[in-house]
Formats: structure tokens, sequence, C-alpha cells
């Protein structure tokens, strides 16, 4: 990737990585509901996955090129899928004991990385648009996987203290924030399908 790509690399994490997305708004309401230390747990999971799921995108960008794109399109049904099952889950915990922690694992956020369609996407979309036309060099691909970085786990992180540091004041409204929480992971699984 040429060096004088890098603003509009970094200006692309910004906007799609920390905007709101599945694993963003999952951050956020594990940390509303957990707290910053259990939710770390998964956040690890969700740094682990997408560092799994990037270096395999970069893997399969590399062996395959830009013609993966034709199969990317039945990845967003599976990713839609889990959002509306996160939404579900978040739904159905709001009336459950706050300390159960089980859907707040490292596996849980290991899982919604993987299967994070808006993630997959992206990842693709910055390979064909920053990689690809410059490069099919493997090193290249995995040097802008490391920027990527700061789109996935970086974002998630913010939204997770975030959520830790606004616990007093949403444990208030839990239920609304449970609400509104699952009907932004169903309006982003409507977005990714569309």
């Amino acid at each position: 990737m040429p060096h004088s790509l890098l603003p509009t690399l970094l200006l692309q994490i910004l906007i799609v990585g920390y905007t709101p997305g599945p694993a963003n708004i999952y951050s956020l309401a594990m940390s509303l509901r957990h707290g910053r230390r259990t939710s770390l747990v998964m956040w690890l999971g969700l740094l682990t996955g997408f560092s799994v799921a990037v270096c395999a995108m970069a893997v399969i960008t590399h062996l395959v090129g830009i013609a993966f794109g034709e199969y990317v399109r039945y990845l967003k049904y599976i990713g839609a899928a889990y959002i509306i099952f996160l939404a579900w889950r978040i739904l159905q915990s709001s009336n459950s004991a706050k300390e159960d922690s089980r859907d707040c694992t490292f596996w849980s956020g290991m899982l919604v990385q993987l299967t994070n369609a808006k993630m997959l996407l992206f990842d693709l979309t910055v390979f064909s648009t920053f990689v690809l036309p410059y490069s099919n060099r493997f090193a290249d691909l995995l040097e802008v996987s490391a920027w990527l970085l700061l789109a996935g786990p970086g974002a998630n992180l913010v939204w997770l203290l975030a959520g830790s540091y606004l616990h007093q004041f949403f444990a208030r409204y839990g239920r609304k924030v449970d609400i509104a929480s699952a009907v932004a992971l169903v309006l982003c699984a409507i977005y990714i399908i569309l």
C-alpha cells in the first residue's frame, strides 16, 4: 500500500470501525451488564477472533484475490442470523440476574468476531481497495491487517470502556438500554443483508 493512502485508510477505519456495529454494541451491552473486569475477558475473545478472522481474510484474499468477493455474499446471512441471536440474548438476559456472566466469556467474544459480517466485509474491502491494486505480496496484506486492529478490537475496547464508565448511569435504565442495544443489533443485521 502506498503511504500516501494511509490517511484515507485511517479515516475509513475511524468511520467504519468506531460506528455502531455488532461487536461494538455487544461490547457496550456486556460492559453495562457485567462491568469492566468481566467484559475485558470477553474483549480478549473479540481480539482473538478478530486477529484470526483478519489473518484468514488476508490469506484468502492473497490466494484467491478479488474473485473471493463472489462468495462473501453468503457470509452476510450467517453473520446477520448470529447478530439477531445476540439481540435476542440481550433481551432475554435483561430479565435474568446481572451476575450471570455466561454470555460474557472469551468464547462468546471470539464467536461474535468470527461471525461479524461487518468486520469480514470491511476487511475484504480494505484489502481489495488499499492493497491488491498496488501489490499482491502477503506481507503487505499483513501490514494492513495490523492497522485493522485499530478498527476492530480498538473500537470494541472504546465501547467497552464507555459502558463501564457509564455503568451507574445506565443501570437506572437497564431494560431501556437492552432494548436499544437489541434494536441496534437488528438494524445492523438488516443493513448487512440489504
